[in-house]
């Protein structure tokens, strides 16, 4: 009995130390989207180029709870930097991007470039270390962006619009951001021969109420245009961490299940222990369903102890692992973690059931 309720405890322990770690990874990581994505993302439904721009500025502008917008243009880009290269995204910004996102605050070294300036860039830490960028004026990384056109090409010079930077920082966000470059909007304008008031994407920073904005600006602006929550742009994202958490909970009930055949063999011992107890109660008039609920109401107990004790113990973990870090994800950083009422539900739920359930059909193998 004392073996399978042990087994239940640390299996239920398991199981919710790894989904408050779970949940702790994606509210960390949300926290990171939130610092280089807006609350809104206006963009074209169809092409590239926001079409009729002046009007969506003057839409946008006109409403309170809009705290600021910036214009946005991003497309991939050919870097290169002495005899290194890469192929890197480029993200032109306009000066108001810094209200709109907090990415200054994420600069391992160095500042973010000035957005009056036709020559500097910020580099993302992996991108600045693959080409060995130093930030220093003197040195300056090449640009280069495809020409439109269907003609032939008899120079490799005139096949590519160019740019010259030098990187003023770097910054380190996560590896969907390793590989970008932040500069400002008239270069990636002139790289991709676009108009002075051309945008892929218009960015919001909203005071309150950003579900109601949202709907708001869809009715006006109409069907030409896709407005994108923070929710919703980082969709895959999310979709990615909601099914690496199904797996593991998945695995966890197996783990669960395999623990529960101690209940069971715990079960079909007492019941074997009590056989002739069982016999003389039944001998005095007592039924065997009345056997049966007996034997399965301790199986029950055995279960709400082994996850009572399961969560106190999980509980305990996952605070000194909040308070002291016992785990390192990297040398710098402590797994973070995350109390999380729908853990603690999913946890008592999913054992209670499987406890139940082999409660049930242990008890039935009473037969004399």
């Amino acid at each position: 009995m004392y073996t399978s309720l042990t087994a239940i405890a640390i299996a239920t322990c398991a199981m919710f130390v790894i989904l408050s770690v779970f949940s702790g990874l994606e509210s960390f990581n949300i926290k990171l989207f939130s610092d280089v994505n807006p609350d809104l993302r206006i963009l074209p439904a169809t092409g590239k180029t926001l079409p009729d721009i002046d009007k969506v500025v003057k839409k946008v502008s006109s409403h309170s709870e809009v705290k600021a917008f910036t214009k946005v243009i991003e497309e991939k880009v050919y870097v290169l930097f002495y005899e290194k290269d890469e192929i890197a995204y480029l993200k032109g910004v306009d000066e108001n991007f810094l209200k709109v996102v907090k990415i200054d605050t994420c600069f391992q070294a160095g500042k973010f470039p000035n957005i009056s300036s036709d020559n500097e860039a910020a580099f993302g830490n992996a991108l600045a270390y693959r080409l060995g960028v130093p930030i220093d004026k003197e040195y300056y990384a090449s640009l280069y962006m495809p020409k439109p056109g269907k003609k032939l090409i008899s120079n490799t010079d005139d096949a590519f619009e160019k740019a010259y930077v030098h990187m003023t920082g770097v910054f380190a966000l996560n590896d969907q951001y390793e590989n970008y470059i932040f500069v400002p909007i008239q270069v990636s304008q002139k790289l991709l021969n676009l108009p002075s008031n051309s945008a892929f994407s218009i960015e919001l920073k909203v005071k309150n109420n950003v579900k109601s904005l949202q709907k708001q600006l869809k009715k006006e602006l109409g069907n030409q245009y896709i407005i994108l929550n923070r929710q919703e742009q980082d969709a895959s994202f999310l979709k990615m961490m909601k099914v690496e958490q199904l797996f593991i909970y998945l695995m966890f009930i197996l783990v669960i299940i395999i623990a529960s055949f101690n209940l069971a063999g715990a079960i079909i011992i007492i019941i074997l222990d009590k056989k002739y107890q069982s016999k003389s109660l039944l001998a005095l008039g007592y039924s065997i369903s009345g056997l049966k609920k007996l034997f399965f109401n301790i199986g029950i107990i055995i279960t709400i102890f082994g996850v009572v004790i399961g969560i106190i113990l999980g509980t305990i973990l996952t605070w000194l692992q909040s308070k002291f870090g016992l785990v390192m994800a990297n040398p710098f950083m402590p797994f973070p973690v995350k109390f999380d009422l729908d853990n603690y539900l999913i946890v008592l739920f999913t054992v209670l059931f499987i406890g139940f359930f082999v409660s049930f059909f242990s008890s039935r193998k009473l037969n004399f």
